[in-house]
């Protein structure tokens, strides 16, 4: 977990993006630090993910599997990687404001509260 932290620190609120490819005609010295570079994202998607697990875990009473089960498929009912919604549950511990899809939203959440203001 404090690994997961810390890395999670590092690159709290940056965004995933994909890292390169290995393509024809690279050295091999090219070649190692696309590996590389791949590694670390892979590790940086996983960390991320795996907190959410954990924030979902905790905020609505879920086995990790359960928790997973959800923020997949909430990320895909809308067409969305599961790693850039899993980055949103987790921001959503600092940041209230932040909307998440109804079936992750805590009660009191942004998008509960909007639910309210239009059913009022």
């Amino acid at each position: 977990m404090v690994l997961a932290d810390l890395l999670g620190a590092d690159d709290a609120s940056a965004d995933l993006p994909s890292p390169p490819r290995v393509t024809a005609g690279l050295s091999e010295a090219e070649r190692l630090r696309v590996t590389v570079l791949q590694l670390e994202h892979a590790l940086r998607t996983r960390v991320v993910v795996e907190q959410a697990i954990g924030v979902l875990a905790e905020r609505h009473r879920l086995l990790p599997r359960t928790a997973f089960e959800r923020l997949r498929r909430a990320a895909r009912g809308r067409g969305q990687k599961v790693a850039a919604l899993a980055q949103d549950v987790v921001e959503s511990t600092l940041n209230p404001l932040i909307a998440l899809p109804e079936e992750l939203a805590r009660d009191g959440s942004a998008i509960r509260a909007q639910r309210s203001r239009r059913a009022g």
